[in-house]
């Protein structure tokens, strides 16, 4: 990948993806060594990456050490408990992440936060949903085949990986209130989709990619050192869904691999955002009819 310097002092760098996206893909510019924000402490980079990373790797543990129980039910509804559930976590990553932000000064810029476009940054989404929605189930089952043909799953540990993926996806969403009830259906099909889930987590990616940046801008000069940091959060983002099962993983992983892609190739975390919304919204109905079924 070609690096040169513009007129202001900053190196630019090729796309990181070839344009296979329906836009044209923004080149990538690399001006770390003149970004106030960037010339930090470096124990205060690692401090704002453990924060920021604490609670992907804790939901992985808890979720490879987690028994195959059911839900513990409230006196509340389905609905108020899960929106007490979600202020509870959201609150929790507000404080984490904004001490993290404290602690280094990023700046909404760093962050990709930026809507670029009136409508483009939703039918971009879109376009990516599709696409995810249509390649990654076909690509698992590929691999599982594969895994099949070579003699590493036996013939009926693809239906029990499936049917443990479905009760680790039951411990995070009441399939029964998916079905019954409807507000519970809606507020999992929007505020968790694409607030809890979309939002909270692609901008987690971004975060994670300014440490590293910040860390190890030599290696975020070129195409495969980025494309390394992108592989190194997708198998964070991967572990963490461990309690949903060892599909869900490698989807995650995949999936997640792919929108750190779209957040650096648009410099723009909003195309990913909702991607990810709209994937997790179509998971969340095909449970719900699923089991209904």
């Amino acid at each position: 990948m070609e690096i040169k310097e513009d007129g202001r002092g900053r190196l630019i760098a090729g796309s990181l993806c070839s344009r296979w996206s329906p836009t044209k893909m923004p080149n990538i510019e690399m001006d770390i060594p003149n970004k106030p924000s960037m010339h930090k402490a470096r124990w205060r980079w690692w401090a704002y990456l453990v924060l920021i990373n604490q609670d992907v790797v804790w939901s992985g543990i808890v979720g490879s050490l987690a028994s195959k129980t059911a839900h513990h039910h409230t006196s509340a509804s389905p609905a108020m408990e899960l929106l007490f559930n979600l202020s509870i976590e959201l609150l929790i990553f507000g404080v984490i992440f904004g001490l993290a932000f404290f602690l280094t000064r990023v700046s909404i810029e760093d962050l990709l936060l930026q809507w670029r476009g009136v409508i483009r940054p939703v039918w971009q989404g879109i376009f990516y949903a599709v696409a995810l929605l249509l390649a990654i189930p076909v690509l698992i089952m590929l691999m599982l085949f594969v895994l099949r043909i070579l003699g590493v799953l036996a013939p009926g540990q693809m239906m029990d990986i499936f049917a443990a993926g479905r009760r680790g996806t039951d411990r995070l969403l009441d399939s029964s209130a998916l079905r019954h009830d409807r507000i519970f259906f809606w507020l999992a099909l929007t505020l968790v989709s694409f607030v809890f889930a979309g939002f909270r987590e692609e901008l987690w990616r971004s975060a994670f990619f300014v440490g590293a940046r910040a860390l190890w801008p030599q290696t975020f000069k070129s195409r495969l050192g980025q494309v390394a940091v992108v592989a190194l959060a997708a198998a964070m983002f991967g572990f963490g869904h461990a309690l949903q099962g060892s599909v869900a993983v490698l989807n995650a992983g995949l999936i997640g691999f792919v929108l750190g892609l779209i957040i650096l190739s648009h410099r723009s975390i909003w195309p990913a955002v909702i991607a990810h919304g709209l994937c997790d919204a179509v998971a969340i109905a095909m449970n719900a009819y699923s089991h209904g079924s």
